[in-house]
């Protein structure tokens, strides 16, 4: 289930691409409780369940949905490198617009196609667990602002009503959908606005030579999770030299090693 052209071009135009309801009734039901729990009992859940991406959201590391699109626009050598969950209620707010720009030779944020082929160097996947409608006021970018050659201009940063850019855009999709874009989007998590709370799972996916977060996911829901999923936290670096031949960190090398997935060094 590759990209189709239509949203390869979609991606490419605007930054940001909709796979709705990618998830089945079950899972988004599973998963919404989970994320319920881990902001408002996480004490009633076992501690490989504490936080995403363990217990049922594990079916999200490497949904099929999702895999498809980021071996595509990063590489089959990618890395799940950053987690986490939100449960925003009525009138709390994500952050202000950021992002966008001339960043394209960054090799983390870049964004560039050449020969056809896209290469975001890292994506966020929105798994959204709320039915958002397009006046609801859900993630926001503006359009194009992943391969601005200009830094964005104040006049395009203002989420206030009256002021905002003609060029900021947002989406509608069923609770189980899937939001992916580039982080060189300018974008936005603007004051929420129904009583409905809004509830979702942010992934940051980039390719295996790199690494921008300091890893936040708790060890023991790692630890936790099956050898094939724990795969895609393993640590960033493409190959070995000190041995002959050197060796690769293959997910078929990782699988049939016993090595923690991420250095076990975590002091500040």
């Amino acid at each position: 289930m590759s990209l189709t052209d239509e949203e390869r071009f979609r991606f490419d135009l605007t930054g940001f691409l909709v796979r709705p309801a990618i998830l089945t009734v079950d899972e988004v039901k599973e998963i919404r409780e989970q994320i319920y729990l881990i902001k408002h009992d996480p004490e009633s859940l076992p501690p490989e369940h504490r936080d995403v991406p363990g217990g049922p959201s594990s079916v999200l590391i490497d949904h099929p949905a999702v895999v498809d699109v980021i071996e595509e626009i990063i590489s089959e050598d990618f890395r799940l490198e950053n987690c986490s969950c939100v449960w925003r209620n009525k009138g709390e707010a994500h952050g202000e617009l950021h992002g966008g720009g001339p960043r394209q030779i960054d090799p983390i944020f870049g964004y560039r196609v050449q020969r056809e082929q896209i290469y975001a160097g890292m994506v966020r996947v929105i798994f959204e667990f709320t039915d958002i409608r397009m006046e609801d006021q859900s993630t926001h970018f503006v359009v194009g602002s992943h391969k601005a050659n200009f830094p964005m201009h104040p006049d395009h940063m203002s989420l206030e009503e009256g002021k905002r850019s003609q060029f900021l855009m947002t989406y509608a999709c069923p609770a189980g959908s899937a939001v992916f874009f580039t982080e060189n989007t300018c974008h936005a998590g603007p004051v929420w606005n129904r009583d409905e709370p809004r509830v979702t799972v942010l992934n940051a996916y980039s390719h295996l030579a790199t690494h921008w977060h300091r890893l936040k996911t708790p060890p023991e829901v790692i630890a936790g999770l099956p050898r094939e999923k724990q795969v895609y936290f393993r640590e960033p670096w493409i190959a070995d030299f000190r041995t002959n031949p050197a060796t690769r960190n293959t997910a078929e090398r990782f699988i049939g090693n016993d090595e923690p997935p991420v250095n076990a060094d975590t002091k500040p």
